[in-house]
Parts: C-alpha cells; sequence; structure tokens
C-alpha cells in the first residue's frame, strides 16, 4: 500500500513538473547561464508592445547586415564586447545571427557577463525570421527568404605578447546535451593548451573565436586542439552546432580563463 501511495505520488509530480516547465527555457546544469531565446513571432509581438524597450542587434559581418536585416536591427560584431555593450545603452539586447547557431549565443552570452542578464537570443535567426514572412529592411526588394550564411567569422587577432616557458596544460572536455564539462578551465598566460575533446551524445561544435577555433564533435570521436594562451582574460566557448531547442542549445557555454 506505502508503495502503491508513493508511486502515485513520484506521478502527480512528474506531470506536476510537466505543466509547471512546459515552454519555459531550461536551465543550464552548470547553473551559471540560462538563454532566453525568442521565436520571430514573440520578438516581433515585443518589439510591437514595446519598441523602445529593446535593443535588437544584428551580429552577423557588415555585409550581411547591408543585404538586410530586420526592422529597427542595429549592427555589431558578434565578438566586439564594447561595441556590443555600446549598442544596447540601457535597453534589454536580443541578439540574432543567420541561425543562431554559434554568433548569437555568444554574444549575448558576453552581454550577460557584462551584466546585461535579461540578454536574448532571436531562435533561428534572420532566416527563421524571413521563412515567417516578417518584414525585412533590405535595399533589394527582392530579397529572398533564404540568406548568405558564411562559416562562422572570427576576429582576425594579431598574435599577443606572452611570458615564455610557461610549460603545458591538457584538459578533456567533454558535450552533452545541454553543456560542457568542464564549463570552466583556467590556464596560465602563455602558457601552451592542449584540449581534448569529445560528443557523450549527439553531434556538437566547439568554438573558441578569440583563439579562430572551431570544431565539429561527432559522438564518440575524440578531437584535439593546441593553441598558445597568448592574451589574458576570459573568453567564452560555445556549441556551434544546433542540438536542441532554441533555450537549450543557446545555454551551452563555458569560459576559459587565462590568469
Amino acid at each position: 500500500m506505502e508503495k502503491r501511495i508513493l508511486a502515485i505520488f513520484v506521478l502527480i509530480l512528474a506531470l506536476g513538473g510537466i505543466s509547471i516547465y512546459k515552454g519555459l527555457p531550461s536551465k543550464n546544469p552548470n547553473g551559471l547561464y540560462q538563454a532566453t531565446t525568442y521565436s520571430p513571432a514573440q520578438l516581433e509581438e515585443l518589439i510591437r508592445k514595446n519598441p523602445d524597450k529593446y535593443a535588437l542587434i544584428d551580429v552577423r559581418t557588415k555585409e550581411e547586415y547591408e543585404e538586410a536585416h530586420l526592422p529597427g536591427a542595429i549592427h555589431a560584431d558578434f565578438y566586439d564586447t564594447g561595441a556590443l555593450k555600446k549598442t544596447v545603452g540601457n535597453k534589454i539586447p536580443i541578439t540574432y545571427c543567420a541561425f543562431s547557431a554559434m554568433r548569437g549565443p555568444y554574444a549575448a552570452y558576453q552581454l550577460y557577463q557584462a551584466g546585461f542578464k535579461s540578454a536574448g537570443v532571436l531562435d533561428g535567426g534572420i532566416s527563421a525570421w524571413a521563412e515567417d514572412t516578417l518584414t525585412i529592411e533590405s535595399a533589394d526588394p527582392n530579397v529572398k527568404s533564404v540568406f548568405t550564411h558564411p562559416k562562422n567569422i572570427f576576429p582576425n587577432r594579431p598574435k599577443g605578447e606572452y611570458p615564455q616557458d610557461q610549460g603545458e596544460v591538457e584538459y578533456n572536455i567533454t558535450a552533452t546535451r545541454f553543456e560542457f564539462n568542464p564549463s570552466e578551465i583556467v590556464v596560465k598566460h602563455g602558457q601552451k593548451v592542449t584540449l581534448h575533446l569529445k560528443s557523450m551524445d549527439v553531434t556538437h561544435g566547439f568554438s573558441l573565436p578569440e583563439f579562430g577555433i572551431e570544431e565539429e564533435l561527432l559522438p564518440r570521436e575524440p578531437v584535439t586542439v593546441t593553441f598558445i594562451a597568448d592574451r589574458k582574460g576570459i573568453f567564452p566557448f560555445v556549441c556551434s552546432i544546433i542540438c536542441g531547442a532554441g533555450h537549450e542549445h543557446a545555454s551551452m557555454v563555458g569560459n576559459l580563463i587565462v590568469e
């Protein structure tokens, strides 16, 4: 009898959890960041009701932006934290790229770390917006709903100066829906860093734009990358291949800390 009561109680909790959490962003298992994502229809409604409350930021290349962009969107490179913050001002930022695979979530995460805790991402990017036949600003009235989307564009960083003979460090990083483990790694300025990457379930991506690294992680196939930590700072890494619903994929982030 007690077992039956316990089973019923567990079932009620499970059903209650489904009803309570359905449609809400799931919390990133690392507990540090929970992305907010908007469908094109949701974003259009937000902007219609509160046009002065949100800063819509196109984080693609300048050329992509000039070809076509969302009404009212302002351009800022996804890797330029200063430009992103200047664009936001005192509004709530919402970023987008082509498919929101890497550049949109990367920019939103930088803004989140800069103090904009409500930073959001347009799920599916400009492509999803156009496919829903929403208005696009373009010099070409015949612009199609399918836009060019070059491979993630990394900043062209000059090699930094760094102290010599700092040794080497290695980390094993696993990728699973929807987290990297560990999600934070700390290295010394000037160290040679080797990352052994492996997806434990589905295909994921690993992008560390500051160091020009982007890898596809096929299930159970190890990938190794090596670089010199030639600049100090906190540098996000993100999943660059959509591996689930918008908020879950966009929350798959981590930090490389170079001290």
